[in-house]
């Protein structure tokens, strides 16, 4: 019977804390053999982003400064598919610098100051520069985000697990995220700048 993923994220989170280090602890701070790193708003972490090298998917968690982000927040996961499993779609927009990573982002999940995870959210594209597809063709490729691996040389693979299991098992949250995004991207008059952040649909687990 294949895995529930929404039992199997209840799993994982309780051997983490089990463990003594939630989701965020572990990244923010060093594992096993990484250098000392104090803590900065804007920063990827890990540095470099935690990229799987079977699926090509990745993520990186960063804070922005307390007057931009909500009351509660911490920081977020950004998640991002590779470019390869759109071939053949148009994309809605694409990286303005040559040199910009070839990702699509799928979403960014909040924690708060507790460590628990709190919402999704559907950003513009001015925010990640990526190659942003329509909402549609990401949701119809889920299965592709896979992070088993990412971060496993920082000793970070159990986050992307978690992060896996998190997006599987919100899996119809991030089809609505998606599906909201761009239908507040269609309602932006022509020439306006679109809101930061589009979307926005609570973690939850069934």
């Amino acid at each position: 019977m294949p895995e529930d993923p929404g039992e199997a994220l209840l799993v994982l989170t309780a051997a983490m804390a089990e463990e003594g280090a939630s989701l965020v602890e572990r990244v923010l701070h060093p594992q096993p053999g990484a250098a000392e790193r104090a803590f900065r708003q804007w920063d990827h972490y890990p540095s470099g982003d935690a990229i799987d090298a079977v699926s090509g998917a990745r993520w990186f968690y960063h804070a922005h400064p307390p007057e931009d982000r909500g009351e509660e927040e911490h920081g977020h996961f950004h998640l991002f598919l590779p470019p390869e499993p759109f071939v053949g779609i148009e994309p809605l927009a694409t990286p303005a610098k040559e040199d910009a990573a070839q990702v699509v982002h799928v979403a960014a999940l909040t924690f708060d100051r507790g460590g628990l995870p709190c919402e999704w959210l559907a950003t513009a594209h001015r925010v990640t520069m990526d190659r942003m597809m329509p909402g549609a063709a990401i949701a119809e490729r889920l299965d592709h985000l896979v992070l088993d691996q990412a971060g496993k040389n920082e000793h970070l693979h159990p986050v992307g697990r978690w992060l896996t299991l998190a997006a599987q098992a919100n899996r119809a949250q991030l089809t609505e995220l998606l599906r909201q995004r761009d239908e507040a991207l269609a309602a932006v008059p022509e020439g306006e700048k679109a809101p930061e952040i589009l979307s926005r649909i609570p973690f939850t687990i069934d």
